[in-house]
């Protein structure tokens, strides 16, 4: 029969007039059907609405592949199609339907509702025929399309009938009055498990995305049918343990929340996580072995589509079982990382440095969120991979430093963690691939040299992220720290370290508002110094001298005094027992700030502006904490633009010479700072000054150690011109390339890391005189003896590269070939790791930039 034939006859059905709907084909079926009497003319009518659509699934799918289904059916063939749908639906599957079945997956569409009565034997014979017949309909692809639009919950409530409801046993009342014997209802089972089978093809084997979304609707119901949602819930746990199976339903899910533009964090994030997470209370070997996997793989999701919806389930369910079980939780969860991060092997690292930003940072806002606490096992290798990539070129450089901020967030409030973390006993090299992956390779320190570069880095971290509950909480810290340093507990460097931080962290005005806003946590740190000192006898000049310089920055801004009359007692002993005539006075100030400070508080009285000439003045003090204090005021007077300050820079620069000059750490670090200030605010009369000093040290009489505070200053000074360096570029490059011809190895080495510095920020304003510098390079590196200068000359060539990046040809122009010849000789010669380690980096950034350059299309 052709198509338009078959289209006309079902036209003709469809467009039957009101009263006897079936009066024009009692003809039709006399002839046909042997037990017409014992058959509804309903279901005579419905038979063949459904063998015409047979007819018509045969004529399409025998058409020739080259015509277009569209061709072949025109916009009124499938209005015609989807009324004889329709007609099915309505004379035929809603009539064997039970009502409780159908209240399950009725939507919005209404349908006739046909009040003929039938025997259940009878509905269920139909309602095979009509399921069997549809799923045989939609083999084609247009009937599919037309079916399952808009009938897919008729056809899916067919299918649950037939496939999930109880049979009734022989020689119970039910089963009597349906006449099921022991025959019969084997013939049943088999008939159910037929049914059922085809479901789990839909759900576990074609994972259809249109039946899985009917299902989750019909399961999100109030008044789903219990058997229905006992064998569906079924269902969908034996997709969550198939491979991808968990993806699968979360995809369809996530759609179906973007199409209603629905919040997903309200609706599903919650529900669906609990459901994965109810497989661990049900059967905890398959939550092992099938869901835990899968909760991985959506950790690490790289889809187009729901990327971010695949994470955030993905710790919800870590989050849940944090909640149920610690134990698992680690198990599952934390001791792979952990296990991964100890295995040497190329992307082991990079992978446990992505899942734990995903697992910790990129959903720390949340209330479901993992606390970065647990990261306590891993916290030492995160810093120390940190640390280790910070010069080089990795492209998880900015997701490690999302965790080493969240690190320093959560464990800075204690010294011993944060001890451990930040002085671990170990350190870590890292080796570099060519798709950008890390090996890390772990060593017992031997020096602890780069512990000054590591406290800039994380200075730099804290000031980027500008966090002033960070700033004071980190700051606290390492007061606490600086109490110990007259035992053995810290080393040289690490002291250094300690007394660095706190005079960068002091001067921030976060730090000062935080401490003079909120002091009681400072104040109990200084309570307790004063009390264990009054009360033992036992002064250490260098800590009273730190806890009085931080008491007096509390108490300049005070606005309460009844925190500060504890202090009075303490103090008055400690006078009393102390010798040092000068720390008497010191002490003596201090109690006088304190009732001020209650007179500012009870009466408000005006306040004394210092001058400069006081602030100088008292850089001169013999106490060294009065000095570092002046120091600092002088650095805020120098920032904040006072008059005075141009008029009397000489006599500035004289005073933060002479401290410069000084060995305690601390007041060299408060010269350095305030030089440094001085020289960016001034660089035309002070620059020239500190660059001659530097580079003859002869006419000066300077030791190695002040020349190297000098290069510091002048850094630093680099850093606050910013964008002016360029004009300043002569006289820092000749300045620092005369230091690499000292006799101090020191200096040499500090003068080459200085230059690379410059190199990396100057980038095409380097002119012709990096030529001259690849030379100096190129010589130190054949001829120093010391070590630690030829390391910086590879530093140096590093930071050329990594400075030039896309410009490289124009900055080296005839260079490049030489530097690469250096590079390759040092990593494949020489024997010490560091130089190797700085070298490899230069050739995978220098192959990096030439790959760019010539074999990516622009």
């Amino acid at each position: 029969m052709e198509i338009q034939n078959i289209i006309d006859l079902m036209s003709t059905i469809t467009s039957t007039q009101s009263g006897d709907p079936f009066c024009d084909f009692k003809r039709d079926y006399s002839e046909h059907n042997i037990n017409e009497k014992n058959q509804s003319l309903r279901f005579l009518n419905v038979q063949k609405a459904i063998r015409l659509l047979s007819e018509l699934k045969e004529c399409l799918l025998k058409r020739p592949d080259k015509i277009s289904e569209d061709i072949t059916l025109s916009a009124n063939h499938c209005t015609i199609i989807s009324k004889c749908l329709s007609f099915v639906v309505t004379y035929g599957f809603t009539t064997c339907l039970i009502p409780s079945i159908w209240k399950s997956f009725e939507n919005d569409q209404k349908h006739i509702q046909f009040t003929q009565k039938i025997s259940s034997d009878k509905a269920y014979k139909e309602l095979k025929l009509y399921v069997n017949s549809w799923f045989d309909l939609i083999k084609e692809p247009t009937l599919k399309r037309l079916i399952l639009v808009k009938h897919i919950n008729v056809l899916l409530a067919g299918l649950c009938q037939l496939s999930l409801l109880p049979i009734a046993k022989p020689g119970t009342e039910i089963a009597a009055e349906s006449t099921i014997d022991e025959l019969k209802y084997e013939q049943l089972i088999i008939e159910q498990n037929k049914f059922k089978n085809i479901l789990k093809n839909l759900i576990l084997i074609e994972r259809d995305p249109l039946f899985i979304r009917e299902i989750i609707f019909v399961l999100g119901r109030k008044n789903c049918q219990k058997h229905i949602k006992l064998g569906l819930g079924e269902l969908f746990s034996d997709l969550l343990i198939q491979s991808n199976g968990i993806q699968t339903f979360l995809r369809v899910a996530c759609d179906l929340i973007s199409e209603t533009s629905q919040n997903f964090n309200q609706h599903g994030l919650q529900e669906w996580s609990t459901l994965i997470h109810n497989y661990y209370l049900k059967s905890k070997p398959k939550y092992t072995n099938y869901i835990v996997p899968q909760i991985w793989e959506l950790l690490r999701s790289n889809t187009n589509f729901h990327q971010l919806q695949f994470r955030s389930i993905a710790v919800f369910c870590i989050h849940l079982m944090s909640k149920e079980n610690y134990n698992d939780f680690l198990a599952f969860y934390i001791s792979p990382i952990e296990q991964l991060m100890k295995i040497s092997k190329i992307q082991n690292v990079s992978r446990c440095i992505e899942d734990l930003h995903s697992l910790f940072y990129l959903f720390r806002n949340e209330i479901w969120s993992l606390s970065p606490k647990l990261l306590t096992h891993v916290a030492a290798i995160i810093y120390n991979v940190y640390t280790a990539t910070a010069n080089g070129v990795y492209y998880l450089k900015s997701k490690l430093e999302d965790l080493v901020f969240l690190i320093l967030m959560y464990f800075s409030s204690s010294k011993d963690h944060l001890k451990l973390i930040i002085f671990s006993p170990y350190q870590i090299s890292v080796n570099y691939d060519d798709s950008g992956n890390i090996q890390i390779k772990y060593a017992k320190k031997e020096h602890q040299l780069n512990l000054e570069s590591h406290v800039d880095l994380i200075l730099n971290l804290i000031d980027k992220r500008a966090d002033s509950k960070l700033m004071k909480t980190v700051f606290i810290t390492f007061l606490d720290m600086y109490t110990d340093v007259s035992s053995k507990e810290y080393s040289i460097m690490e002291k250094l370290f300690i007394v660095k931080a706190i005079h960068h962290l002091i001067e921030k005005d976060d730090v000062q508002k935080s401490i003079s806003t909120d002091p009681e946590i400072v104040l109990d740190f200084i309570k307790s110094i004063l009390k264990v000192i009054s009360e033992n006898n036992l002064i250490d000049i260098e800590v009273l001298s730190i806890a009085l310089m931080v008491l007096g920055c509390v108490l300049e801004n005070a606005k309460k005094n009844s925190q500060f009359d504890c202090l009075m007692d303490y103090l008055t002993k400690i006078s009393e027992n102390i010798e040092d005539a000068t720390f008497k006075d010191l002490i003596l100030e201090t109690q006088e700030k304190i009732k001020q400070a209650h007179n500012i508080s009870s009466k408000q009285p005006a306040v004394v502006q210092r001058t400069i000439d006081d602030v100088l003045f008292d850089t001169r003090d013999p106490l060294l904490p009065c000095r570092s204090h002046a120091l600092i005021e002088l650095k805020k007077m120098i920032e904040s633009g006072d008059k005075m300050v141009s008029t009397k820079k000489t006599e500035i620069l004289i005073v933060i010479q002479e401290n410069l000059k000084n060995t305690d750490s601390y007041l060299y670090l408060s010269a350095i700072f305030t030089l440094s200030s001085l020289c960016s605010y001034f660089p035309n009369d002070i620059l020239p000054i500190l660059c001659e000093e530097y580079s003859m040290p002869i006419n000066y009489n300077h030791s190695p150690e002040t020349r190297l505070k000098i290069g510091e200053v002048l850094m630093k000074t680099v850093k606050l011109l910013n964008e002016t360096i360029p004009l300043y570029k002569n006289r820092l490059l000749n300045t620092f390339m005369a230091g690499v011809r000292d006799n101090d190895h020191l200096v040499r080495a500090s003068s080459l890391s200085n230059l690379a510095d410059i190199c990396r920020l100057l980038r095409y304003n380097l002119g012709s005189i990096v030529a001259e510098i690849v030379n100096c390079a190129d010589y130190v590196l054949r001829y120093d003896p010391a070590t630690e200068p030829r390391r910086a000359a590879v530093l140096l060539l590093q930071m050329i590269i990594q400075g030039g990046d896309s410009e490289l040809l124009e900055i080296l122009t005839d260079s490049i070939k030489d530097i690469y010849h250096m590079l390759k000789f040092q990593y494949q010669c020489d024997k010490d790791e560091t130089i190797k380690l700085h070298a490899q980096v230069a050739i995978e950034r220098l192959n990096d930039i030439m790959k760019s350059l010539f074999l990516e299309p622009k």
